[in-house]
């Protein structure tokens, strides 16, 4: 029997208090280990929220989101026949993924890549896992060619991209994906765009799924939309595809709150692309802070975060998280997302100016102990 969980962020909890009986300190921690939106949800998804909540706490929601899905389809261009919810990336994960793949299936995943991927593979479908190796002296870039050369080599069923990539914050071109798709008709791709909003939402895959019967597209709207706390996402694909895995998503996937929040949220684009804008300042601010630090190497990013690589083999990350941790402050150790990570790579989420500037401080005091 598998008993191994998957690993995320989020050890802030362990200081707010699991049980919520502190939610109060939450306002004194930097919850920089997860990918949060470091902005508020849109005002219309907090006034109908306000509104309506003693009905929507004790209210079930639509069985099946219609509704959600209707607005999905309205907002993205795409027809509601090729649209599944679910409450969550992973949720809708951990329910298709067993239906498309098992120990005989061949999968090919980003090495470093959001860990979650490889967690199912590995411990859920128990699938012949292969990594596609980024390498740093390339910024950990996808080059189109050395991946096709992996897909000849490894002959995969699946192949698996975080587009912009976590935690490298690295994008690929809308065409060159395509491309890569178009060449593979026999494999089919599963491409999670949960931040390429931050990049341009024009860049999506969405609108080729109706054409393109390999290709599935999963889209999180808890980091570009700032509704993790409420689990709403949904995937596209073609016709068959949906039909196919629609069966294995329960009933009230996805719950009232976070129905009606991703609802609210796509009718005000213009209001997160102003956070989006923001956010891309915040980030360039962030790092510039941080960039005449000579025992470390950042790899700048399209998204909300930026990774981090320690060179100086004096520094260690499980001490500088733990150390960090003491203040508050919650940074991701990378070591579960990828092979060639060796306690050398930190992960850091963009905060607020006032939070991102703590965490500037206090990474400068731990760092500068290397020249006491």
């Amino acid at each position: 029997m598998i008993n191994k969980k998957a690993y995320h962020g989020g050890a802030f909890f362990e200081a707010i208090g699991e049980d919520f009986s502190s939610l109060n300190k939450a306002n004194g921690i930097i919850n920089a280990d997860v990918l949060d939106a470091w902005f508020n949800p849109s005002p219309k998804v907090i006034k109908k929220i306000k509104k309506y909540t003693e009905f929507i706490i004790r209210t079930s929601p639509p069985t099946h989101c219609k509704g959600l899905i209707k607005t999905i389809s309205k907002i993205k261009d795409i027809p509601i026949e090729n649209i599944l919810v679910g409450g969550g990336s992973s949720d809708i994960m951990f329910a298709i993924f067993p239906q498309l793949a098992n120990k005989k299936t061949k999968v090919l995943i980003l090495d470093p890549m959001y860990g979650e991927y490889a967690h199912i593979f590995e411990n859920v479908t128990q699938s012949k896992l292969f990594r596609h190796k980024l390498f740093k002296k390339n910024d950990f870039k996808i080059n189109i060619t050395s991946l096709q050369k992996d897909i000849n080599a490894t002959k995969p069923d699946l192949v698996v991209l975080v587009n912009p990539n976590s935690p490298t914050g690295k994008y690929c071109t809308k065409e060159a994906v395509l491309n890569l798709i178009k060449s593979n008709l026999d494999k089919l791709f599963i491409i999670d765009e949960t931040y390429v909003e931050y990049v341009d939402k024009k860049q999506s895959l969405e609108k080729y799924t109706t054409k393109l019967n390999n290709l599935i597209v999963i889209k999180s709207m808890s980091k570009i939309y700032a509704l993790s706390g409420a689990r709403v996402a949904y995937m596209v694909a073609n016709k068959k595809i949906i039909n196919n895995l629609s069966s294995f998503i329960p009933p009230w996937s996805v719950s009232l709150l976070g129905q009606i929040a991703g609802v609210e949220a796509l009718k005000d684009p213009k209001y997160y692309q102003k956070q989006y804008n923001k956010t891309h300042n915040l980030r360039k601010n962030f790092i510039k802070g941080l960039s005449d630090i000579s025992s470390i190497k950042i790899f700048d990013s399209m998204a909300n975060f930026f990774l981090v690589e320690l060179i100086n083999p004096k520094l260690s990350a499980k001490n500088i998280v733990n150390n960090l941790r003491k203040q508050k402050i919650y940074l991701r150790n990378c070591d579960s997302m990828s092979k060639q990570f060796k306690n050398d790579f930190v992960r850091i989420t963009v905060r607020e100016e006032k939070s991102n500037n703590k965490v500037t401080k206090a990474l400068r005091k731990e760092l500068g102990k290397l020249d006491e």
